[in-house]
């Protein structure tokens, strides 16, 4: 979370840089690895920027319409993944229906399924090890809920059940002293 004035802003932006990033390294380390590590095919595909940037933004685009830039999707790995696979998918069909439309932009033969796999593996692999760098190292926000009425049960499940994982909840308090020690 990036934190700004006191207020946390969502990691939607941190995300998208880094996808970007990632992205990017992905779709180089397939034209390296299509080249067989000679650096040189930098010069020799034409317009090598506007192809690579072409499939960042559509993945990112994917990404963001498939809600991979949302703090929940991180609770659970194997729907983040699921996530991952079916924007990977859409992205691709959009990038083929691109490229048939404006061939120029084309990759070459076997790059565009060596960059899939790398994007996979590196979002992934980013999104696991952000999630445990989340829970391990950020401090929770303690809360204390005045009530143990429906409204106080209503903001404990918004925030158990809706990802809020920078809060914790210590407890509750009541008028009476008739519900200690009692679950709300």
């Amino acid at each position: 979370m990036i934190s700004i004035n006191g207020y946390r802003s969502s990691p939607g932006f941190l995300f998208g840089l880094i996808d970007g990033l990632l992205i990017l390294i992905g779709v180089v380390g397939g034209f390296y690895l299509r080249f067989l590590g000679h650096s040189d095919f930098i010069f020799r595909v034409n317009h090598f920027v506007l192809k690579i940037m072409l499939i960042v933004v559509v993945n990112q685009v994917v990404f963001y319409y498939f809600d991979l830039y949302d703090s929940k999707t991180f609770r659970e790995r194997k729907k983040m993944a699921i996530l991952l696979l079916g924007s990977l998918g859409v992205s691709s069909i959009f990038l083929a229906v691109i490229y048939y439309l404006i061939p120029f932009l084309t990759l070459g033969r076997g790059i565009f399924a060596i960059s899939l796999f790398f994007i996979l593996i590196f979002t992934f692999s980013w999104r696991v090890i952000y999630s445990f760098a989340l829970k391990a190292w950020v401090p929770k926000e303690k809360i204390l809920i005045i009530g143990t009425g429906e409204l106080a049960k209503k903001v404990k499940s918004e925030i158990l059940d809706n990802g809020y994982e920078d809060f914790e909840i210590v407890g509750f308090i009541d008028e009476s002293g008739d519900k200690i020690g009692r679950r709300v």
